[in-house]
């Protein structure tokens, strides 16, 4: 399995509730870039989960619309505190022929990829916003049977046009 994990791309920093606050027009210029390096590099996702939060769901709309359909479903096991084995459990029946986007936040998106590339919380993995990560796993996801292939900043997405 391909396993995609992207930190949303840069919110606001104030808004009532957390769970509410949006991107800002670099977020928004930064997720549009992603869907556009993934589409030149043709990378595309047989389904894209999204945690519920404003800003995660932005961001995967505008990934999405710069790619060839894939379903979008909301899931709680990628916002900011979850567990990472509750998403492994999530992505159990998936195939190894998928390609998956996680749309998510920190600490989670470094949490998960520590775990999943070392078996361990404490690689240092650090996900700046409307970073994307490709992780290739030995059959479903699971502590430390990941290996991380690349990661992409929204830096070297812009450089590369």
């Amino acid at each position: 399995m391909r396993l995609f994990i992207l930190r949303h791309g840069e919110a606001e920093q104030y808004a009532a509730f957390d769970v509410d606050r949006r991107l800002t027009e670099r977020g928004e210029r930064d997720s549009k870039n992603v869907g556009l390096f993934c589409a030149k590099a043709n990378i595309h996702f047989t389904h894209i989960f999204v945690s519920p939060f404003t800003r995660a769901k932005q961001t995967a709309q505008l990934v999405a619309e710069q790619l060839p359909p894939a379903p979008i479903e909301e899931t709680e096991f990628l916002t900011p505190s979850t567990d990472p084995k509750n998403l492994f459990e999530l992505l159990r029946s998936f195939t190894s022929e998928s390609r998956v986007l996680c749309v998510t936040h920190e600490p989670f998106a470094s949490t998960c990829i520590s775990t999943l590339i070392s078996g361990t919380e404490s690689s240092h993995v650090v996900m700046k916003p409307a970073t994307i990560a490709c992780i290739e796993t030995d059959g479903p996801p699971t502590r430390g049977n990941g290996k991380l292939v690349w990661m992409v900043s929204p830096e070297t997405m812009r450089s590369i046009g």
